[in-house]
């Protein structure tokens, strides 16, 4: 309930998506090309899935949405608004619609060999959620609009910002990150449910298990120094990112 009324109003009785800086309203034409899309990514939810009708899937209101996240800085996306399981206002549903980013390795290695079996972006990153996540949303699933991907998910309601202002003990620093370190492990530890595996024809947990064989301390012991050397990286990075930002060099400036 703390998401939908952060996120809606009641207007003669119907949730309507709220007004809000980061919300922008759609013209008609864009409106149906977007309703277009919602209707072709319903059937891309796994049967399973569509069987389970904790909604009705009928669309209540859409509109054009910012700040969803950093990863989807500057692309389009749209907020949707769904019909619940009933017709009561406190169990509709909020769904993200985010055009899909191109993988940055793809500028690096050769995927040739992949690309046709995608259709476009969004169906790559769903078909990969699926198959790296033990539990995905079940309502995760693709469409395509103006000839891009878009991916279509239930915007967390239960999703909060940790409050990090009293973690300032390396001690106590050390043990969150070992929880979140779980945490994110376990999420990631099961795979191919509801996934599109035959692009893949064999476990990749089993082939992995194969390669390490009696290396195990050794693999973990790669893993520690990549992830150290890693984090000077990303902090010498950072530096040279603000001398230059101080210094004007590249495009803006600090004052």
């Amino acid at each position: 309930m703390d998401l939908l009324d952060a996120n809606t109003v009641e207007v003669d009785g119907v949730r309507r998506i709220a007004d809000h800086p980061s919300v922008r309203r759609l013209d008609d034409d864009e409106r149906g090309r977007v309703e277009a899309a919602f209707a072709a990514y319903l059937e891309t939810i796994p049967q399973a899935r569509r069987d389970d009708r904790t909604v009705h899937h009928d669309l209540r209101d859409v509109a054009g949405k910012s700040g969803f996240g950093i990863a989807s800085a500057g692309l389009p996306a749209y907020s949707l608004l769904v019909e619940g399981y009933s017709q009561a206002l406190d169990d509709d549903v909020l769904l993200s619609m985010k055009q899909a980013g191109v993988p940055a390795m793809s500028r690096f290695v050769d995927t040739g060999t992949v690309e046709g079996y995608f259709d476009h972006e969004g169906h790559r990153t769903v078909v990969s959620q699926r198959a790296l996540q033990a539990h995905t949303d079940p309502m995760l699933g693709h469409t395509e609009m103006d000839g891009v991907g878009y991916v279509v998910a239930e915007v967390p309601p239960y999703e909060v910002d940790l409050d990090w202002s009293r973690l300032t003990e390396p001690d106590d620093v050390r043990a969150v990150v070992e929880q979140l370190g779980r945490a994110t492990a376990k999420i990631h530890c099961a795979s191919d449910e509801d996934s599109e595996h035959d692009l893949v024809d064999f476990q990749v947990e089993d082939a992995i298990a194969e390669s390490v064989g009696d290396r195990r301390d050794g693999l973990v012991a790669w893993v520690g120094e990549f992830g150290d050397g890693y984090a000077r990286r990303v902090r010498r990075d950072h530096q040279l990112f603000v001398d230059a930002f101080r210094d004007g060099r590249i495009g803006v400036t600090s004052v």
